[in-house]
């Protein structure tokens, strides 16, 4: 039988190699882990890649961050893993974390979720079941296409949207009937 001493040193990897293995080397359990901010710290390797230290327990060297509530709750509940499939744990209150690893935390987000708002449609053409899009967004004036409305444009009460273009980049309208009459206009015809 592992003894709690075993099971930590099969889970302590640090090498570039390959992808750390799991601290539970129990492979059924589903329970989350909860990661506490105080005992966690996130740093950049010499490539800049996020890496994740739990200490006195493990590191790992590339991590992964998600938000689990990306629109109710976006400030909390922070999945950390190793790829897109492997869960290491979840940070409830990511502002209990040090600076430099709050820093790091946000600089993933904002690259995984960079989401510019729609502040104007300027115009919405349709040609050959591709929509090109010509917008005002927080960022500056954009033009992108969208292929499938349906698809692509996600509605969620009461009246925001989410736009993924072509390339996999996602707009947001927090509440299209804010927007300026033209605008309005615009996306009614076209939705």
């Amino acid at each position: 039988m592992n003894t709690d001493k075993e099971n930590i040193s099969k889970g302590i990897a640090a090498l570039e190699s390959g992808p750390p293995l799991p601290v539970s080397v129990d492979g059924n359990d589903f329970t989350p882990r909860y990661l506490n901010p105080e005992e966690i710290r996130l740093f950049r390797s010499p490539m800049g890649a996020p890496r994740l230290e739990i200490l006195e327990e493990v590191c790992y060297t590339r991590v992964t961050v998600r938000r689990i509530l990306p629109l109710s709750d976006p400030n909390r509940y922070i999945s950390l893993g190793v790829g897109e499939e492997m869960e290491i744990g979840i940070i409830e209150d990511p502002a209990r974390l040090d600076s430099e690893s709050l820093k790091i935390l946000r600089e993933e987000l904002d690259k995984r979720y960079f989401t510019p708002i729609i502040q104007k449609v300027i115009r919405v053409k349709e040609r050959f079941g591709i929509h090109d899009w010509e917008v005002e967004t927080s960022r500056g004036r954009i033009t992108f296409s969208v292929q499938g409305l349906h698809q692509n444009v996600r509605q969620f009460p009461p009246a925001r949207l989410l736009v993924t273009d072509v390339r996999g980049n996602r707009y947001d309208i927090p509440d299209y009937h804010r927007l300026d009459l033209h605008s309005f206009n615009q996306i009614q015809r076209h939705l």
